[in-house]
């Protein structure tokens, strides 16, 4: 099932390896989103709601053979 650590010896370390991750600096957010199969995600920052949408402004259709109202 994978290496078992304990046991290695010194020639199984890679010395001209670095020694820092290769992620840019700085913090790093991850979002917390569903995988490709739906499941929750189980930590990370929570996803921002997407704005509002815009209500467009209500304009009023033909009133050609309408009467009025009052």
């Amino acid at each position: 099932m994978g290496h078992d650590w304990t046991t290695m010896q010194r020639a199984e370390f890679d010395y001209d390896a670095s020694v820092e991750l290769p992620i840019s600096t700085g913090p790093v957010r991850i979002p917390a989103v569903p995988d490709q199969v739906g499941t929750e995600a189980l930590f990370g920052d929570p996803v921002p709601a997407p704005p509002p949408r815009r209500a467009r402004p209500f304009s009023p259709g033909d009133i050609d053979g309408q009467d009025g109202l009052f």
